[in-house]
């Protein structure tokens, strides 16, 4: 019987040691600063992202993989009896999940690829490929990794707060309505994902109110999932303070399955959500 390989993007944001513990490949999206273009992770670090965020005055933007990039990586991976569970950004963000779906059709019959929708991004993806790479590692067949994976995409609850609603707004991320009033009140709402889409989920004012709320959400969690498994990631961008104070209120409160995933958002994600962003991602198994 062939081995099951797990496949995602740099839209994952997740860190090279959980990458390298658990045998998952990634395709990189490309950041593009006017005429410059960079591979997510392999020619731009996050490090390096976000300093020329700060000192370039055209708003970046970003390219999904093409298919022959995909094609590239599955055949590099696998031998033929083998299968590639390819999991990728929310189909409503982005075209990569296309983009895989397209290179599955133009491999080898003997190589199957499975394309999976996360209808998530950062850390929400991250956590949707680290189940089915974990279920790999624990030796379950296809249909129970991907019965698991279904599970987390479909009971994922999210919610991030950005520092400025700007590159949602100018990356047509989210309605201009909501940004203008975001931006003319000082409010700092919490967001979410509905469907693979940035919604509002509340409008808070300051963004130490705005965290303070993501707290409470975590006990709110913790009532509505009695006698399960959590399943917690989150991700932030050039917040680790911040990002720690949610870990901290993480720990207090949940029995966590395994460990808190953490990761910071790089520019595949950055692109969309600037700096200063703190993202939460819970799952109840």
């Amino acid at each position: 019987m062939g081995k099951i390989h797990v496949v995602t993007d740099s839209g994952s944001d997740l860190a090279l040691e959980v990458k390298e513990r658990l045998g998952i490949h990634v395709v990189p999206l490309t950041v593009q600063f006017g005429s410059e273009i960079f591979k997510d992770g392999v020619e731009i670090s996050v490090a390096d992202f976000y300093a020329k965020l700060k000192t370039e005055s055209e708003m970046p933007s970003t390219c999904q993989p093409s298919p022959a990039d995909f094609v590239a990586m599955y055949e590099k991976i696998a031998e033929p009896g083998d299968t590639i569970i390819s999991v990728h950004l929310s189909s409503k963000m982005s075209g990569t999940y296309q983009s895989a779906v397209l290179a599955s059709t133009m491999l080898d019959s003997s190589i199957k690829v499975i394309t999976v929708d996360s209808k998530a991004a950062s850390m929400g993806l991250g956590l949707v490929a680290v189940t089915a790479a974990e279920g790999v590692q624990a030796g379950k067949d296809l249909d129970e990794i991907l019965s698991d994976v279904q599970h987390v995409i479909d009971h994922l609850q999210v919610y991030f707060v950005v520092d400025t609603l700007e590159f949602l707004k100018k990356n047509g991320r989210i309605a201009l309505a909501q940004a203008l009033v975001g931006t003319m009140l000082s409010i700092k709402p919490i967001l979410t994902l509905v469907d693979g889409e940035v919604a509002p989920f509340e409008k808070i004012r300051g963004k130490a109110k705005a965290l303070k709320r993501v707290r409470e959400l975590i006990l709110e969690f913790q009532a509505r999932s009695r006698e399960k498994t959590i399943r917690a990631a989150l991700s932030h961008a050039t917040a680790p303070e911040e990002a720690e104070q949610v870990i901290d209120a993480l720990k207090l409160v949940l029995p966590v399955g395994g460990e808190v995933v953490v990761g910071e958002i790089g520019p595949t994600i950055g692109v969309h959500t600037g700096p200063g962003v703190v993202a939460l991602f819970l799952c109840a198994v």
